[in-house]
């Protein structure tokens, strides 16, 4: 069975710099366009990445899709139940798409989590308001208990995790 493997957490806790290093580390990939999902894929892990990577923002990956995306995710991993998935952040990462994904492949869930979120949110100058993060944080909460145990978790505080983590995550896919 294919895997799809999804990767959340609050704002600033370095999702999309970890899911970076495949573009760093499988340069030969090709980018896509499916509805309104567009992402990338790499031929060598058979892994579709959902979002746009294409450039050097601070909010990339799921982020920079459509809000009303999550009915071509639903038809997307159904049609490709063959293809390993992957995608990170707050667009996808609710319990419909988990629940869904769980149906067509092999369910793999990371939170990241980091002690270091309010140094980020001031490095990347971004203006997600006091309320929204904590917004995300019960979102997240609620989705670990919804989950029942059935994620792991990856801290993300030091410079090397965001290496180490990456590893972890790309372990799921046969090369």
């Amino acid at each position: 069975m294919s895997k799809l493997v999804a990767i959340g957490g609050i704002p600033a806790s370095g999702k999309t710099t970890i899911v970076k290093k495949f573009f760093h580390n499988y340069t030969n990939y090709k980018t896509f366009k499916w509805k309104l999902i567009t992402g990338h894929y790499i031929q060598e892990l058979n892994l579709f990445i959902l979002g746009r990577y294409d450039s050097d923002d601070t909010f990339c990956g799921t982020d920079k899709l459509s809000m009303s995306v999550q009915p071509d995710f639903m038809e997307f991993i159904n049609k490709y139940d063959d293809m390993n998935i992957l995608y990170e952040g707050d667009r996808l990462f609710n319990i419909k798409s988990l629940d869904e994904a769980n149906k067509t492949h092999e369910l793999i869930v990371y939170i990241i989590e980091t002690y270091d979120t309010e140094d980020r949110h001031k490095k990347r100058n971004d203006s997600q308001s006091e309320k929204f993060i904590k917004s995300r944080i019960t979102k997240v909460n609620n989705i670990k208990t919804y989950l029942n145990n059935k994620y792991t978790i990856l801290n993300n505080d030091l410079y090397e995790d965001i290496d180490n983590n990456y590893k972890k995550i790309l372990s799921n896919f046969d090369r």
